[in-house]
C-alpha cells in the first residue's frame, strides 16, 4: 500500500481509497458511506484544509478538523480516453489535459466537472463527434473537446 495521508494534505481532481478513519467517533463518517475501503474523488480544497469529496453520486463538504481525521491512499486510475470508451461505457471525469485550456472553460460551463458521471451513447462513423449522456442530458463533443477529458472507467 502507499503512504498514507491525510484529507486534509490530498490534492484536488485526485482519486483515493479511504485506508483508516482515526477520529474517537467515526460514526457519522460511517453513516454517510465513507468508511476504510471506498474509493472518493476529491473535487475542491480551500487554503484551509476543507475538503469537498464526491463517493458515487454523493457530495460532502468535510472541515479541516474532521480531514485530519480521515488517512487516504493514492489510487493509480487506469487511462482511459473518451473518444476510444466502448458504447456504454461508464466514466467519471477526473480532470483535464493540460495541453487543453482553452476547452477547459467551454467544458465546466457544460457541466463536465471533476467527480461527475458520464455514459458513451455512440461514436459517430469517422469517430467525430461522441456523444454522451452526461446529468440526464445528451451531450457531443467534437474531437478536441473529448481530448481534453481526462477520464478513468467506473
Amino acid at each position: 500500500m502507499s503512504k498514507l495521508i491525510s484529507l486534509a494534505e490530498a490534492k484536488a481532481g485526485d482519486l483515493y481509497m479511504i485506508a483508516r478513519l482515526t477520529c474517537p467517533n467515526p460514526r457519522e463518517l460511517l453513516g454517510m458511506g465513507l468508511k476504510p475501503g471506498v474509493i472518493i474523488t476529491i473535487l475542491k480544497k480551500n487554503n484551509h484544509g476543507a475538503a469537498m469529496v464526491a463517493l458515487n453520486d454523493q457530495r460532502f463538504c468535510i472541515n479541516h478538523a474532521l480531514a485530519q481525521h480521515i488517512l487516504l491512499a493514492a489510487v493509480k486510475a487506469r487511462e482511459v480516453h473518451l473518444r476510444t470508451a466502448p458504447i456504454g461505457a461508464r466514466l467519471r471525469i477526473t480532470g483535464y489535459a493540460p495541453t487543453a485550456p482553452s476547452y477547459k472553460r467551454k467544458l465546466l460551463a457544460m457541466g463536465l466537472t471533476p467527480g461527475t458521471e458520464i455514459e458513451i451513447v455512440r461514436h459517430a462513423p469517422l469517430g467525430d463527434p461522441t456523444e454522451i449522456k452526461v446529468r440526464g442530458f445528451h451531450l457531443s463533443l467534437r474531437k478536441d473537446e473529448a481530448d481534453a477529458l481526462e477520464v478513468s472507467p467506473l
